[in-house]
């Protein structure tokens, strides 16, 4: 057994469905699991396998329900799990945290009876990734209208100046806050009064940014958007003293929270 296992399935056999479904889910998100009735091939030996694949695997996934709650095999694997020091995860299916033995008891408890609860655990194993300064700093342009836009991070704002594809001059600004993956942002064409705002996420591959945005004054109508990532370095058209004034007063700001909370 070469492979990395990221997530082994503790399950059982009456259950098998329900595991598989799991299994679907979990290689959705990228993750490698196991699962003895998948990856057992003909002639192996089960239990060698098995006790193998638990030894590798990073986190071990019990799925408990009315059929495997009181399963001499989900305990003995949940008690292999905790020898280990492996991290260990009770999903439960109909069943109450406190039907459950000790020594899951003490671990990570995720309902699963509906997609909702499955979906909530996908995000608490794999969560998106969050903007780091160096992930949002840089050029980008719209691949449809040639738009370029230079966004400048720090901490939670950013900046972001664009034009039409001229390369010749700033004609809006975008200024934003990030929560996690996701940027909230206001616009504003800098010559006149037009405004709206918008969202956008960044990619898994960290060079594309794709949202929508809409006119202030028209909140209901949404326009896509999607910007790719082609340099680190700013254009030509704009200068350090475009983005002075933002950064300086974000600075102060942060220093003066900082003084308050001390």
């Amino acid at each position: 057994m070469d492979r990395e296992i990221d997530i082994f399935i503790s399950y059982s056999h009456e259950d098998s469905d329900f595991a598989k479904e799991m299994l679907s889910e979990l290689e959705g998100i990228g993750l490698n699991c196991y699962m003895a009735e998948i990856h057992i091939a003909p002639g192996e030996l089960w239990e060698a396998d098995i006790r193998k694949a638990i030894v590798k695997a990073k986190r071990i996934l019990l799925l408990i329900t009315p059929n495997s709650k009181n399963s001499l095999w989900i305990a003995a694997e949940a008690g292999a799990a905790w020898a280990l020091e492996k991290e260990l995860i009770a999903g439960l299916r109909y069943v109450k945290p406190e039907e459950l033995i000790e020594v899951i008891r003490k671990h990570q408890v995720h309902k699963l009876e509906a997609k909702s609860h499955v979906e909530s655990l996908l995000k608490w194993l794999v969560p998106e990734p969050k903007f780091k300064c160096e992930e949002i700093t840089g050029q980008w342009i719209d691949p449809v209208d040639g738009d370029t836009v230079y966004f400048r991070q720090l901490g939670d704002t950013v900046i972001g100046y664009y034009d039409f594809g001229t390369g010749t001059k700033k004609v809006g600004l975008y200024q934003g806050t990030l929560q996690e993956s996701q940027l909230d942002y206001s616009w504003k064409w800098i010559d006149n009064d037009l405004k709206g705002q918008g969202i956008m996420r960044l990619s898994k591959d960290k060079n594309t940014l794709s949202g929508e945005w809409w006119l202030k004054d028209d909140p209901k109508d949404h326009t896509k958007v999607q910007y790719r990532r082609v340099s680190d370095e700013m254009p030509d058209w704009l200068s350090e003293s475009d983005f002075s004034s933002f950064f300086a007063n974000n600075e102060q700001h942060s220093e003066k929270n900082a003084n308050k909370a001390n």
